[in-house]
């Protein structure tokens, strides 16, 4: 992938692996779209960065997402990667918190169903474009849950297999579009600082793995201790149970 011509669209951008992306792609001479919710915070980090600008869109609305992708359209026609990388976690237990069916929502919302949405929408203006892909962050939790992150676990889950099955039909279509599948492990960022784990590794070197499994060809990337989990889940899925929610404290 030539990233000194790509025309990168990052959502949640404002702050961890997303920022971090922004950077990166940005150094590397590429033209950067960072989407998040918070717009002050937005538009900082975009001023410091070449090439950049921003969206404001909380994905979790439908208006909002239904904004985006008609912006996009009018504004951004030269995209060829989407790095689907927005994001929310509710900290709790099941079946000792009364809101575990309204956080599951919420966190639906965000983490699943606009991803299903932006592949749907935007993969007709991909399709054109060469080096096209979508960049879709999951989780290790995808394998095995934390049961301090109940539900958000369970939403990694479904997206992963959502990502199989939209890898399979691309490529029964002979699509250009690439699907890169990025298992973060845990990231020392403001969306873990609930977990209290020595094994929380930096944004940046997420993203440095991130883009190794790219140049390779590598559409199931899962840096560290999610590559650790994986190897584990294929031996016994109890086990990796039993490893994330001692990695998490849980």
């Amino acid at each position: 992938m030539n990233f000194k011509e790509s025309t990168v669209l990052i959502t949640g951008a404002g702050t961890g692996m997303g920022l971090a992306a922004a950077k990166w792609f940005s150094e590397q001479g590429s033209r950067v779209v960072m989407v998040a919710r918070n717009e002050q915070r937005l538009k900082n980090e975009a001023a410091q960065l070449k090439n950049a600008s921003y969206i404001i869109c909380d994905l979790s609305l439908p208006e909002q997402l239904h904004f985006l992708v008609e912006n996009i359209k009018l504004n951004y026609q030269d995209i060829n990667v989407v790095f689907l990388n927005a994001g929310v976690a509710t900290n709790y237990t099941l079946l000792d918190n009364n809101q575990a069916y309204e956080t599951s929502i919420k966190e639906m919302s965000t983490n699943f169903h606009p991803v299903v949405y932006l592949t749907h929408q935007l993969a007709p203006l991909l399709e054109l474009k060469k080096d096209a892909a979508f960049i879709i962050t999951t989780s290790g939790v995808a394998f095995a849950p934390d049961l301090s992150h109940p539900t958000y676990s369970a939403t990694k889950a479904a997206l992963h297999n959502y990502i199989l099955g939209l890898r399979l039909v691309l490529q029964r279509k002979e699509s250009p579009i690439k699907i890169y599948e990025l298992m973060a492990p845990l990231v020392d960022t403001p969306f873990s600082q609930a977990v209290q784990s020595d094994l929380k590794v930096s944004p940046d070197s997420v993203i440095e793995r991130l883009i190794t499994g790219i140049e390779s060809q590598e559409y199931e990337i899962r840096p560290g201790l999610s590559e650790d989990i994986y190897q584990t889940y294929l031996r016994s899925p109890l086990e990796a149970l039993l490893m994330v929610n001692q990695a998490t404290g849980a």
